[in-house]
């Protein structure tokens, strides 16, 4: 007979993804994922795998929370600016402690050996998935007339990727509110 897990599996990976958040993949020790996590070695392998494994379930994680949280956002928000404007000024907003926290994806993808295959797909599927909710948000704002015939909603949608991960970069060099602010209200100047 199977024995059933002392332990809830997506608490635990919710907080192995907080610590690689916070720590990073190679600064964290498996020791340190175990007291976090509050498992047991053989419980981690069982259930996870070993660190690398965890590390990219919970980056997969973390992708399906944000993106998630975004296409809530945008398909609640009156107005498709208004969506960016919360999500750009939001970013701006953050503490110098999440600042300097910076996004896990973002970190993951500056910290992986340029040849790791498996974390550069994971990460590029995960960026495809972003602007896709980006697109479909820009599509729509162009249907309710926030947005020019003449703006392109996919290339739109990259240029607010890369203005995230610049201020998500520049916010974990300086926490400067208002620089960040900045950047955002030149980002939403494409919409009408």
């Amino acid at each position: 007979m199977a024995r059933s897990k002392e332990f809830d599996p997506e608490r635990a990976l919710n907080k192995a993804m907080h610590l690689f958040w916070r720590r990073g993949y190679e600064n964290t020790s498996v020791a340190e994922l175990l007291r976090a996590m509050g498992i047991a070695k053989q419980s981690l392998y069982d259930t996870f795998g070993d660190k690398r494994a965890l590390y990219l379930k919970a980056m997969a994680h973390y992708g399906d929370q944000t993106n998630g949280a975004m296409e809530q956002m945008f398909d609640q928000s009156p107005s498709i600016k208004d969506g960016f404007a919360k999500l750009l000024y939001g970013l701006a907003a953050e503490t110098r402690e999440q600042h300097e926290r910076g996004c896990l994806l973002l970190s993951a993808n500056l910290q992986r050996e340029v040849n790791d295959a498996v974390i550069a797909g994971f990460l590029r599927d995960n960026q495809n998935k972003v602007e896709a909710i980006f697109e479909k948000a820009l599509l729509r704002a162009r249907k309710q007339k926030e947005l020019s015939m003449k703006q392109d909603p996919k290339a739109l949608a990259r240029f607010f990727v890369v203005t995230i991960q610049g201020m998500r970069a520049m916010a974990r060099l300086n926490s400067d509110k208002h620089a960040l602010g900045e950047v955002a209200r030149v980002a939403l100047a494409v919409f009408r």
